[in-house]
């Protein structure tokens, strides 16, 4: 369980992460978080170039539940950066 916060107060709320061989899935709930974050910060980690364990360990990202920043990662770590081959 995520819970999300956004500065202008538009983003946020409490979501399930789900994943399985059958796909993916988010849902609100108003069950406790296992790791809360700023808006920003899922944004980096749903790019994949970011670590939740190193956010974690820089005080970007705290853990309501030990072992969060983990289970974050395996969710949504990738093996290779990501990469645009257009330049803007």
């Amino acid at each position: 369980m995520l819970e999300v916060a956004g500065v202008d107060g538009l983003t946020g709320g409490r979501y399930r992460l789900e994943a399985s061989a059958a796909g993916a899935f988010c849902t609100p709930t108003t069950e406790s978080a296992e790791l809360a974050l700023e808006i920003g910060e899922l944004g980096a980690l749903w790019l994949g170039d970011e670590s939740a364990v190193r956010l974690a360990a820089l005080g970007r990202v705290r853990e309501e539940r030990a072992g969060a920043a983990r289970k974050a990662d395996a969710l949504l770590r990738t093996s290779r950066r990501p990469w645009c081959p257009d330049m803007f």
